[in-house]
């Protein structure tokens, strides 16, 4: 649902996206310039700690933002301790995608 609106708002600004299908997929396909990673808590069979690893070494400069339900408290508890830079409850994200995107073209 989401990745369909974070495509549509980073075309807009300009901004390139790559979507990841799955966890397997995350090492082939990082991009050493990449800025900011979004990382869904509620994927299946989700290894946060590697995915959050794989991400700092394969993109060091990128923010590393992880959102997930806001029942969840224990995956966004998790998502903090696995060095995830901001951890934001769904509600939170689907407010400030648009502006964490709009950061990045600005950034340019």
């Amino acid at each position: 649902m989401f990745s369909s609106r974070v495509a549509s708002a980073a075309k807009a600004q300009g901004v390139a996206i790559s979507l990841i299908p799955n966890q397997s997929a995350l090492s082939d396909n990082i991009a050493a310039d990449c800025r900011l990673a979004l990382v869904d808590l509620s994927l299946e069979q989700l290894n946060l700690p590697v995915v959050v690893s794989a991400l700092k070494a394969g993109a060091p400069a990128a923010q590393v933002v992880a959102y997930g339900p806001h029942v969840d408290e224990a995956a966004l508890a998790d998502a903090k301790e696995a060095g995830c830079d901001l951890v934001l409850t769904r509600g939170q994200f689907n407010k400030q995608y648009a502006e964490l995107i709009a950061s990045l073209a600005g950034a340019k």
